[in-house]
């Protein structure tokens, strides 16, 4: 008698998620300011742009059963579309890929002199020619108020349709990480042992600060008033932009790969650790004061490499080293295991603009978009 295997079962993930396996370690992934696209940033400097619009979404999946009230949704019966590739320009996956206007992107060419523009679907564009260097960091300010280019010491606000130049200013230090404050009135660049903050109208200095270590990302706090950085020597980096200070928060096992604030939660929230590891805001770890630490999530055995604070929610989403991606209620210990830990470290963790979407990327070059039901949240 032949025996037949049962089909394996299928996860949430596999229900509520579309994947794609792009060939090439993903290094940073944005969704577009609508939430109409993702562009994701591959080791080998190729883009890859998923888009969002989805002819089976999981709620169009869903149904009750009648008889036990229970909610299931039915598997995918249609193949995803392709992704769409850019091969040329090639991007510099050191800087990134930043948000410009409402549906495109900007990012630095491969070469380190040109700023290019993408569109939702891929198309690209020169905005910046070669400049007097390579550009040592990128940001964008927003809607169309100007990209910020830093070549070394030199700070330059260009137009994203044209690349004219709005402003341009030489600090006393090198740039190696840029972030525009939430309200974008003040801009941080942070380089060289020193952190500066200037006036993003007129690029005027406000103030330098002595800092220490060399952040891998630069987060403002919602307020305004904190700058904190994830360290590469397994530090978390604090600037009070206010007092003129900076400290550390060191020993943690691992870089701190990203630091998040959440708005709902009022916390702030880093990766580097074997949880998530969190602090109430504005009582953050500093001098001699301890803060107030927020425990979220179930301490385990792997690195969290990854965290992602919901845009509107107490919740966040946490990747791991070993691939494992869960959703956790800030401040709490209970957690949703999304995506199984299958050795494929999490690389890349964002939510899309309304909450709806968490995109995933991946070492080995996966990308994920989860899409959350209504009545998840509920």
């Amino acid at each position: 008698m032949t025996k037949h295997a049962a089909p394996p079962a299928m996860s949430l993930f596999d229900l509520i998620a579309r994947t794609w396996d792009l060939g090439s370690a993903v290094r940073a992934l944005r969704f577009n300011v609508i939430g109409s696209s993702v562009a994701v940033c591959l080791e080998d400097g190729t883009l890859a742009f998923l888009q969002m619009k989805d002819a089976e979404p999981p709620e169009m999946r869903m149904r009750t059963e009648a008889d036990t009230g229970r909610m299931t949704i039915r598997p995918r019966s249609t193949a995803l579309p392709h992704s769409i590739r850019t091969e040329k320009p090639l991007a510099n996956p050191e800087t990134g890929l930043c948000q410009v206007a409402q549906q495109g992107f900007v990012f630095v060419h491969r070469d380190g002199a040109e700023i290019w523009r993408a569109t939702a679907k891929g198309q690209t564009l020169r905005v910046a020619k070669a400049g007097a260097g390579p550009v040592t960091a990128l940001s964008a300010l927003p809607d169309r108020q100007g990209i910020l280019v830093a070549r070394d010491r030199v700070l330059e606000v260009v137009s994203p349709e044209n690349g004219a130049s709005f402003g341009t200013v030489e600090l006393a230090h090198n740039v190696q990480r840029i972030a525009p404050s939430p309200r974008a009135d003040r801009t941080a660049c942070w380089g060289g042992g020193h952190v500066t903050i200037l006036r993003t109208d007129d690029l005027t200095p406000l103030s330098e600060i002595a800092v220490e270590g060399d952040p891998v990302c630069l987060e403002w706090s919602l307020d305004g008033r904190w700058l904190v950085g994830g360290g590469r020597d397994n530090a978390l980096l604090l600037v009070d932009t206010e007092a003129g200070e900076d400290g550390r928060v060191a020993g943690f096992p691992a870089p701190v790969a990203t630091v998040q604030f959440s708005a709902k939660a009022e916390t702030m929230l880093a990766s580097g650790g074997f949880r998530v590891v969190g602090w109430r805001c504005p009582d953050l770890p500093f001098g001699d004061n301890d803060g107030t630490p927020v425990e979220t999530g179930k301490p385990g055995l792997t690195i969290v490499e990854a965290v992602a604070a919901h845009p509107t929610r107490a919740l966040c989403a946490a990747g791991y080293a070993n691939g494992l991606v869960t959703l956790c209620e800030i401040g709490k210990r209970e957690e949703m295991m999304l995506l199984e830990g299958k050795a494929d470290p999490v690389t890349a963790l964002e939510w899309s603009p309304d909450g709806a979407h968490l995109a995933i990327g991946t070492a080995s070059g996966k990308a994920a978009i989860a899409t959350f039901p209504k009545a998840m949240f509920k």
